[in-house]
This record gives structure tokens, C-alpha cells and sequence, in this order.
């Protein structure tokens, strides 16, 4: 098949699974995207108390989202903000729909690169998640330490990288990371399959020279 139509297809095949399963995914990935923002949280006098998919605010899509409170001290036993982290559904399906289509549809020339690949995809996979759809559903969070400690107009550096990731820097990350795993993981099949060569030939060297004498 030629790489024009297969990246057509793929685009069009991945446009519909994001269309149809992006609420399910959304809801299979709240628990990672709890456990990965209470990580993070435990170094900030910030509390996660639920990460879960809810109808949105006018009722039309449903949204990711994350309920926690936020603390001006850590040490303080009472928060001093309830925060509120939305992230629309459609745009917490973009992350695996880009990378694992990209993984899927790059020409292999066997079915152990295209195995090689997944398995070396999986880790890159949960770390995209975590610096975007997590990131992104933690940033009000930051918003509210920033305010609790004095600044009426806070940008952090949480702001930063949600605008970058909104104006197309997701985009290239996911992208990126997709390519460059499905060159290693290429490089790490030659690799094996060259060593597995060299090591017949060696045994087939030496049995030829025990069979001889």
C-alpha cells in the first residue's frame, strides 16, 4: 500500500476512535491521572481528592476532571481553596490516539519490530500522559497557590506549559516521542537479530569443526 493512502487511512481510522471512545478512555485513564497527580501533589500543600469524568458546564460534552483543595502552608491542617481542573474529553484521547497510531501505522518489516515497538512504547506512553493531560488538569492548582500567596495575576510556570502544549507544543511531544521510539526500538530488533546470526554462525562454525575431526 502506498504511505500517502495508509496515513489517510490511519488519520481516518484514528478521527474515529477518538470520536467514539474518547469519554471510555477518559474514564479507563482518571485512576492513573489521580495516582500521577496526588505524586506530584505530595510536594505541594495541595490535596487531590478525585479525578473522574462529569458533564460539563453547559451539559453538551463531559470533561475530565479534578476536585482538590489547595493549602498556603503545607503544614496547615485546613485548605484554603477548593480548585476545580477541567480538561475537555476529546483532548485527553489526543495523547494516545497520536502516539499509539503513529507506533502502529510506521512501516515494519516484520511482526517482531512492530511487538519490539509497543513494548518500548508502554513507559514512553504513561510519561506523555503525565506531563500533558495531568499537568493540564493540576493547573489550577498552582493558579490558586500563586493567589494564596499574594500575586492577583498569576502566571506560573504551570501557565507556561499549558499554553505551550495548547499551541501545538502536545502536538510535537507526542509526535516526536512516537518516532523516536519506533527508530530505537528498530535499532534495538537489528540489534538482537544480528546477535542471534552471529551466534548460529559461531555454533554452526564449530560443530563443522568437531563433525570434521
Amino acid at each position: 500500500m502506498r504511505p500517502d493512502i495508509r496515513w489517510s487511512l490511519a488519520a481516518i481510522a484514528a478521527l474515529g476512535l477518538g470520536v467514539t471512545f474518547a469519554e471510555p478512555y477518559a474514564r479507563l485513564a482518571a485512576p492513573y491521572y489521580a495516582a500521577t497527580a496526588r505524586l506530584i501533589a505530595a510536594d505541594h500543600p495541595w490535596d487531590v481528592k478525585s479525578v473522574a469524568v462529569r458533564p460539563g458546564k453547559s451539559n453538551l460534552s463531559a470533561e475530565l476532571q479534578l476536585q482538590g483543595y489547595v493549602r498556603r502552608h503545607r503544614e496547615d491542617r485546613d485548605p484554603a481553596a477548593r480548585v476545580v481542573g477541567r480538561v475537555q474529553v476529546g483532548e485527553v484521547v489526543e495523547t494516545p490516539l497520536l502516539f499509539w497510531t503513529l507506533l502502529l501505522v510506521w512501516p515494519a518489516t516484520s511482526l517482531g519490530q512492530r511487538v519490539a515497538r509497543l513494548v518500548a512504547g508502554v513507559p514512553v506512553w504513561l510519561g506523555l500522559e503525565s506531563i500533558t493531560s495531568a499537568s493540564q488538569l493540576m493547573l489550577p492548582m498552582a493558579q490558586a497557590s500563586a493567589i494564596l500567596a499574594g500575586d492577583n495575576d498569576p502566571v506560573t510556570m504551570w501557565d507556561h506549559w499549558s499554553r505551550f502544549l495548547e499551541a501545538g507544543g502536545q502536538f510535537a511531544i507526542v509526535c516526536g516521542s512516537g518516532i523516536i521510539v519506533a527508530g530505537l526500538a528498530n535499532r534495538i530488533h537489528h540489534s538482537r537479530q544480528s546477535t542471534q546470526a552471529c551466534s548460529k554462525a559461531t555454533m554452526r562454525a564449530a560443530s563443522s569443526k568437531f563433525g570434521a575431526t
